[in-house]
């Protein structure tokens, strides 16, 4: 199958002939395909039978599969929830109309004590106990990997049969464990491109970021579809992929570099730009990381770093910091198990040296340690 947006339906032109008597009324549907599909950029035109159309509620603007002249839409997605509200939480989470946000009593009171402003304005959640919550149709897991096995707790009573959930978790290890816990109801998944930036409950951005996602094995499902017309709807940017565990490495790489080096060494998005010993050693993290990722099976390009970072630094804040670096400010647990504690356990499985993540793991940990004894 394949994967459209519906850019116009009209009637079907028959020419000087009328339509044959009992034949079926025809809609002439010109589709265009989806970024990050096999039809990317390509256009495409199908006789869809106007009944057909009308019973499934498609229109203009809708994510569509196609197999011949043959069109389906995905199960409409109408409710949601959310576990995690943080800076992705937030960022995503206000976009989502009455979405659920997965919250104990005592953890939805902390929520509710301040306001939630993001860019200056409130975002108001409503809070659902786990015990309390009915299936839905998507839920969103934005919570720390340090919080993943109670998310994955909580979040029982809101999986149903046609469930289907999304994580922006850092790493590429979150949907393997939710998959573990709720098999078939996990699409891969993996946040991009944005740089907020949160204190408390504040959350300040300049690049809102999107959500790739697709099926683990690469096909094209009506669930993608769903997903991908839900998202759109609630103005949430978002790519439907055929090569997600490509995007989740390439993540995985920018993680490395960026997150561990303004975690190590206190630096903003702005000082990572700058050609110095820090960038230097940053740059040699996300080397190690390509070649695991080749090792693995997946085909990082060799200059994948330094072909990101010149796209992509510049559209950061450059007074903000990347998630690591903000939690350490904050104290927080950081996600270096999940960055250089991976790289290095695959790794090692390759016979790769890791120096670069050595040191970083290394330097975070003893960071973190000094919390304690302080």
């Amino acid at each position: 199958m394949e994967l459209y947006r519906v850019r116009r339906i009209g009637e079907a032109d028959f020419g000087c002939e009328e339509l044959p008597e009992g034949a079926p009324v025809l809609c002439e549907v010109e589709l265009e395909g989806l970024p990050g599909t096999d039809e990317a950029g390509s256009a495409a035109a199908v006789l869809a039978p106007d009944a057909s159309l009308a019973v499934q509620g498609i229109a203009e603007g809708d994510v569509v599969l196609r197999s011949g002249d043959s069109l389906q839409k995905g199960r409409p997605i109408r409710t949601s929830a959310l576990i995690g509200l943080g800076a992705l939480g937030i960022l995503f989470g206000r976009k989502m109309p009455g979405v659920q946000v997965v919250a104990d009593e005592a953890r939805a009171a902390r929520y509710a004590a301040q306001p939630t402003l993001c860019n200056g304005e409130a975002c108001r959640f409503a809070y659902c106990a786990p015990e309390a919550g009915e299936p839905v149709d998507l839920i969103l897991v934005a919570v720390k990997a340090t919080g993943l096995d109670a998310a994955i707790r909580d979040i029982a009573a809101f999986v149903g049969p046609d469930t289907v959930i999304l994580s922006v978790l850092n790493g590429i290890t979150s949907e393997e464990r939710l998959d573990a816990a709720y098999p078939g109801h996990v699409l891969w998944s993996v946040a991009i491109g944005m740089d907020a930036n949160r204190s408390g409950r504040n959350l300040i951005f300049q690049s809102p970021g999107k959500i790739q996602f697709g099926e683990r094995d690469g096909s094209v499902t009506p669930r993608v579809a769903a997903v991908a017309q839900y998202l759109t709807a609630c103005g949430i940017e978002n790519e439907p992929c055929t090569d997600i565990l490509y995007k989740q490495w390439h993540k995985l790489m920018i993680n490395v570099g960026l997150n561990q080096a303004s975690a190590a060494f206190g630096m903003t998005y702005g000082g990572l730009a700058q050609d110095n010993a820090q960038r230097a050693l940053m740059l040699s993290v996300m080397q190690e990381v390509i070649r695991l990722a080749n090792a693995e099976g997946v085909p990082l390009p060799p200059d994948d770093d330094v072909r990101w970072l010149a796209g992509a630094i510049p559209r950061f804040r450059p007074d903000s910091k990347p998630s690591m670096g903000q939690d350490v400010d904050a104290r927080r647990p950081t996600e270096v198990e999940e960055f250089s504690g991976v790289v290095r356990r695959l790794s090692a499985r390759h016979g790769l040296p890791t120096p670069a993540n050595d040191f970083f793991y290394r330097a975070i940990r003893a960071i973190e340690a000094g919390w304690t004894r302080n």
